[in-house]
């Protein structure tokens, strides 16, 4: 035993351990290993365990949270490439390899192979801007060749209800990833362009790692894409995300969402105008209606006070049958003065026998006449007064074609220079009341 006792005395297990731990620190800091995860099990603190194994052997591997940044989450059965060192954990004597960069074996050849293949098709002329098709300003359907029940079909349904509620959407079903999903897409391309089904098609999935877009660089893609007669917007990944199909298309998106809002701007935009002028009409609508209404209000107030004023005529002006009356009563009344005035003579000449009878006569004769000449005066002036009221009568006058202005506070207007320019005035006719407007003055 002596013989393999390096050290020349008796260790503890922690002495052992912390030798040990040294050893494996120092020799092995820096180590690229290529194995299959297994068994991966994140913890609450946010590292992550794993096995790494391959057809013989297996070891413990870690990958702690500050090294994280730079991976994706790994899967059971990822080959991988890991970069990192051993280290040994004393006090339970476990070695692990405590990986610092990770990825996932052939990533790093299918970005080689994307690339050889872009160079490829931008020679061929797939990608010139001159032979890209453009996306119709007017889309009433859509179509879209993608996963039935991934996130990005619900994206672009649900953003084409709340923009463009009218667009038709014809859902053309495909795998996205995996070993079908290149001539599944492909296919479905195709059958679009056969009938003719859709103004725009939409081609794409939501994120994931480049094995996973991997089905969007494939050539029978490529070619499905490039020979499409309907216009096709790649929509694949996120921003970051650039497959081939993203050059070839007419239009690239960065999302599926985005593409969603690029096909439904023009409808978006349409109703939003609609939508704007119905609220100006509106509002022209009630401006106008108040206006009327006002001016109605003031109509009727014109009226109201048109008419008091005419009453107020009348009452002043009598009426020619109330003159007539009049008069005619005058007139008896006179006649009556008369014959009491004959009764008075003759009783006052027979009380006074020494005047002669002649003389009497005389008396009664210019009495007499003195009546007739004052009843001729009262119709004269009977007949004046009719003919005068006639003439005076506000309603008269303007039956023989006359009429008279008021300003919008039913004041007459007896010249030019009461009113002004742009004022509203009322012409009260025979028939009616004429409501207008000044546009411009004559001055005499």
């Amino acid at each position: 035993m002596a013989g393999f006792d390096a050290i020349g005395r008796t260790l503890t297990v922690s002495e052992a351990n912390a030798i040990i731990s040294s050893t494996v620190s120092d020799f092995f800091s820096d180590l690229t290993i290529e194995g299959e995860i297994s068994g991966f099990r994140p913890s609450s603190t946010g590292h992550w365990y794993f096995t790494l194994k391959d057809s013989g052997a297996a070891i413990d591997a870690a990958v702690f949270r500050s090294a994280q940044y730079s991976m994706e989450i790994p899967r059971n059965g990822d080959l991988v490439i890991a970069k990192g060192s051993l280290s040994y954990y004393t006090k339970n004597g476990r070695l692990s390899f405590v990986i610092r960069a990770m990825k996932v074996k052939g990533e790093g050849n299918l970005l080689e192979i994307i690339e050889k293949r872009k160079e490829y098709y931008r020679g061929l002329g797939y990608f010139d801007e001159d032979k890209k098709k453009a996306i119709p300003e007017t889309i009433r359907r859509i179509g879209v060749v993608t996963s039935p029940t991934g996130a990005a079909i619900r994206d672009i349904l649900n953003i084409t209800r709340r923009r463009a509620p009218g667009i038709d959407i014809i859902i053309f079903p495909a795998s996205v990833q995996g070993e079908n999903a290149k001539d599944e897409i492909a296919m479905r391309i195709r059958q679009a362009n056969l009938f003719s089904a859709s103004d725009v098609l939409i081609v794409g999935r939501g994120g994931g790692s480049t094995e996973d877009l991997a089905a969007f660089s494939e050539p029978v893609v490529i070619e499905a894409i490039w020979e499409s007669e309907i216009p096709v917007i790649s929509a694949v990944g996120h921003e970051i995300d650039w497959p081939i199909s993203d050059f070839v298309a007419d239009k690239r998106a960065p999302t599926p969402s985005a593409a969603a809002e690029l096909v439904t701007e023009t409808a978006y935009r349409r109703r939003e105008r609609i939508a704007a002028a119905k609220r100006l009409l509106a509002s022209e609508m009630k401006v106008k209606i108040a206006k009327s209404s006002s001016r109605l209000k003031s109509a009727e107030s014109f009226k109201s006070a048109l008419d008091k004023k005419l009453s107020l005529y009348k009452s002043k002006v009598p009426s020619l049958d109330n003159l007539k009356h009049s008069l005619t009563l005058r007139l008896e009344r006179r006649q009556n003065e008369l014959a009491w005035t004959e009764e008075e003579i003759l009783r006052i000449f027979t009380e006074r026998k020494d005047r002669p009878k002649a003389l009497i006569a005389s008396y009664l004769e210019k009495s007499k006449a003195a009546i007739v000449l004052k009843v001729q005066k009262c119709k004269t002036e009977l007949r004046a007064v009719a003919s005068e009221s006639e003439a005076l009568s506000p309603l008269a006058i303007l039956s023989r074609g006359y009429s008279m202005t008021m300003d919008e506070r039913g004041k007459v207007i007896h010249n030019t220079s009461e009113i002004k320019v742009g004022e509203r005035i009322r012409t009260r006719l025979a028939g009616g009341v004429l409501l207008s407007c000044v546009e411009e003055k004559d001055e005499l």
